[in-house]
């Protein structure tokens, strides 16, 4: 028994010992494939800055389009992206090079199985096709019929090209759809508008992407609170995707673009898909806008929200500040904690200034505010660091670059301040917050002044 016992432990030792040796084994091949493949992706980031690129014209405004005879099956937009770390796989790099991908926002059925194929078109007319299979749906889709995609198509060019000419537009065609391959439905790729921009270092600034006007949206007052509001907070730039509104709203709109502050972009989702795409398709409206805000602009930063919210710095000036001094570069998005204000509440019009025409705004007439802050990712908001970003949700980020991580921001740092027209729980216990009126002093001087320049005749942003 004691011979049998000892040359049992001695087998019992013996898997350990080979155990560890394989774990040892591993763990040196995963850390030399991850090096190798850093190492790569190094130097081929290196190769693609060497090269000498030529941009095709191109039209910067997008619309939905229909592709081939499926009436329901849409395309918006296209992106040169530049970033080599989006691409999971890199292939035949002793020949060819990655120069980037190009990022295609659509609309398909939630159950879309079919392979894709991507038409690159020159500005010559030469056509490329580039096959990359099948596709998965964006999150957040609701289980509706129809939901948004963002589909990406790996760029490569040969090693020993000296200069690159890039394409001006792409398609998306597959088998049950002919007309999509027989007549492809092309749409223009978006570059930096100052190609100088094509591979250079993010700007860090900070743009806004609103979700879309729908439903003939109508309240004038609280688009230039809005507007005036996070321009105050140091934002530099807009983006608004127009459904439908109201000539009063439009007319605000056009002002603002006047000045250079915001882009309106067209959002004509047909009327017959409205009811089978989750909100008027807003996952790919947020998409669209994290790759504008990043490729055509070079914004570091952009905040994803809607008309009633605000996010508010608890502890610095503005979102500006806040980014400047607490971004250490590696956060994929900074997410706000939501609390409601609700519209049915009764009003504090104890700072309103007696020379105020515009008599009626959100942040300093409602000062109580719901008690609960609600948990991350439930009504929660971002600013994201658009470089980092793959895949955009409405309340988090779903997918980002490798080594980017989502931070939650203090409660004493920072809040979602939701201005809500319906209340959630209207017995929720309130508490007072005074915080949006440290910005009292301006925010009604520039709302009065813009709704002076836009309505001349009456001074009045209508409600």
């Amino acid at each position: 028994m004691r011979v049998i016992y000892k040359l049992g432990t001695a087998v019992r030792c013996w898997r350990v010992h080979i155990n560890v040796q394989h774990s040892v084994l591993s763990a040196y091949l995963l850390y030399f494939i991850i090096y190798t493949d850093s190492k790569l992706r190094e130097d081929l980031s290196s190769l693609q800055k060497s090269y000498i690129y030529i941009k095709p014209s191109w039209g910067y405004n997008n619309s939905w389009r229909q592709i081939g005879s499926k009436e329901k099956h849409l395309i918006y937009s296209a992106y040169f992206d530049d970033r080599l770390d989006v691409i999971e796989t890199i292939n035949d790099h002793k020949t060819k090079v990655p120069i980037g991908t190009l990022r295609i926002i659509a609309i398909l059925p939630r159950e879309f199985k079919e392979a894709i194929t991507c038409t690159i078109r020159f500005e010559d007319f030469v056509d490329k096709s580039v096959p990359i299979g099948k596709v998965q749906p964006l999150n957040e889709h609701h289980d509706y019929k129809y939901a948004a995609y963002s589909i990406m198509c790996p760029l490569y060019v040969n090693r020993n090209s000296t200069t690159i000419h890039l394409p001006q537009s792409v398609a998306i065609s597959y088998p049950s759809n002919r007309l999509s391959q027989l007549s492809p439905t092309f749409v223009p790729i978006n570059y930096p508008r100052d190609i100088d921009q094509l591979f250079a270092r993010s700007r860090p600034l900070v743009s806004v992407c609103v979700g879309p006007l729908q439903q003939n949206y109508s309240d004038v007052l609280r688009v230039a609170e809005f507007v005036e509001m996070y321009r105050i907070l140091g934002t530099r730039h807009f983006y608004f995707y127009h459904l439908s509104a109201s000539d009063e709203v439009m007319r605000l709109l056009r002002y603002y673009q006047s000045e250079g502050i915001i882009d309106v972009l067209q959002w004509n989702v047909p009327a017959e898909l409205l009811s089978q795409v989750h909100y008027a398709g807003i996952m790919a409206q947020i998409n669209d806008c994290v790759y504008r805000a990043m490729v055509v602009d070079n914004y570091r930063y952009a905040a994803t929200v809607d008309l009633d919210e605000i996010l508010i710095p608890l502890k610095h000036n503005s979102l500006a500040f806040f980014l400047r001094q607490c971004d250490e570069g590696r956060t994929s998005a900074y997410v706000f904690r939501n609390v409601f204000f609700f519209k049915l509440d009764s009003n504090d019009s104890f700072s309103l200034p007696a020379h105020t025409h515009n008599r009626f705004l959100y942040t300093q007439m409602k000062v109580r505010r719901t008690l609960e802050v609600m948990p991350t990712h439930q009504r929660s908001k971002c600013i994201v660091n658009t470089q980092s970003i793959i895949e955009m949700g409405n309340h988090f980020v779903w997918r980002s670059v490798p080594g980017y991580t989502e931070t939650t921001v203090p409660l004493s740092v920072g809040l979602l301040f939701h201005y809500r027209d319906q209340c959630i729980n209207c017995k929720a216990p309130l508490m007072v917050d005074y915080t949006a009126r440290r910005f009292g002093s301006l925010i009604w001087d520039r709302v009065d002044e813009t709704c002076g320049q836009v309505f001349t005749e009456s001074g009045i942003c209508v409600t």
